[in-house]
């Protein structure tokens, strides 16, 4: 199984996040479009995983410690590589304040998963955790591309564990198991 763990959104938030990706969409000649189901933010990606270690997976989800908190998705961008532009939607602190504290706590989440998930024995992306909603891949367009960057609040209070796989060449990914934060358990 190809696994993931990750922060799903409300429908609400992923309308917001349609309409951003729409605004691309209109920009570009081509590209690969995050289906609206799809829309979530990876916190750890697992890969190809045998069943037999989804019970430690899930005592893994089990052990993170962290309150609700909210992040604030506010700046657009892309990463290119091999001339592949991939567009996204990226969080920060929000604007005008001193101190957030959604990011401080969206990377203390992920820390706590990847160094769980190092100890257990799986295989984790060693790359900089950068905090981010994939809008659309493989961009080609012919002229520079003009982005708003919305304010798009989340509040966290859910990661789940996902599984990616595809049929009839969609790709859908389905929940496995999902995990509350909670004050009460620090």
């Amino acid at each position: 199984m190809r696994l993931f763990i990750a922060i799903n959104f409300s429908d609400a938030i992923k309308s917001r996040l349609l309409k951003l990706q729409e605004q691309l969409r209109s920009q570009v000649l081509r590209g690969s479009f995050t289906r609206l189901e799809n829309f979530h933010l990876t916190l750890a990606f697992l890969g190809e995983t045998p069943e037999g270690k989804l019970k430690s997976l899930f005592r893994i989800m089990e052990e993170i410690e962290s309150p609700p908190f909210d992040i604030f998705f506010n700046r657009t961008g892309c990463f290119t590589h091999s001339r592949k532009e991939l567009w996204w939607i990226g969080t920060d602190l929000k604007p005008g304040t001193e101190g957030s504290p959604g990011l401080p706590l969206l990377r203390a989440v992920c820390g706590q998963l990847v160094s769980r998930l190092e100890q257990e024995g799986f295989s984790v992306d060693k790359r900089p955790f950068n905090a981010h909603i994939t809008l659309a891949r493989e961009i080609k367009h012919d002229r520079p591309i003009v982005l708003d960057s919305p304010e798009i609040e989340v509040r966290v209070d859910r990661i789940s564990l996902m599984k990616s796989e595809r049929s009839r060449g969609v790709l859908i990914y389905t929940e496995l198991a999902g995990r509350a934060l909670a004050c009460d358990r620090l």
